[in-house]
């Protein structure tokens, strides 16, 4: 049986680090599960000291096994987040500051991997839905104050080694 969030880890491993601003960088932090975890994952990153930013957090959803278990579906719903506790920003400063900067190159840097890599192959076209200011019903989703996209992407993934240098991040 493929553990799907393994694999996804493994690609989102080999992704190059993304600028925060002019004085950071970081790799993509990721982890997987419902909105309860998410906020426990959240605490214990920021009591740990860890600002878990740029975040790919991969959302609950069913998993096809099939070729004798060498093989799993799974359409994939990801999170892709940076904090922003500024809520005084209007909509065309998030998209410089976050999107532009960021979410945007997260999210290509993913897919790039999703469709390059030997461990997973994209099965149709993606849909991306942008989240300035992340809140459900006028509420914050998580703990912190979120820029984000959603991202779901159908992905089958096999039981290959991961080729780390046949991933050429563009």
């Amino acid at each position: 049986m493929i553990v799907v969030e393994h694999r996804i880890r493994d690609i989102i491993a080999t992704m190059p680090e993304i600028r925060i601003n002019d004085n950071v960088s970081n790799n993509p932090f990721f982890h997987w599960g419902g909105k309860a975890e998410l906020n426990r994952y959240l605490q214990a990153q920021a009591a740990g000291g860890t600002k878990p930013y740029p975040l790919i957090y991969l959302l609950p959803s069913n998993t096809i096994q099939s070729g004798r278990g060498r093989l799993a579906t799974k359409t994939c719903e990801f999170i892709i987040a940076t904090r922003e506790p500024r809520k005084e920003l209007f909509n065309d400063q998030r998209y410089i500051q976050s999107f532009d900067t960021i979410l945007n190159p997260t999210t290509d840097k993913l897919i790039q991997g999703l469709k390059k890599s030997s461990i997973s192959t994209v099965l149709n076209e993606y849909e991306t839905f942008n989240f300035p200011n992340y809140a459900e019903n006028d509420k914050n989703f998580t703990i912190d104050l979120w820029d984000a996209i959603k991202l779901t992407i159908e992905v089958e993934f096999n039981d290959n080694c991961l080729k780390t240098n046949a991933i050429i991040y563009t």
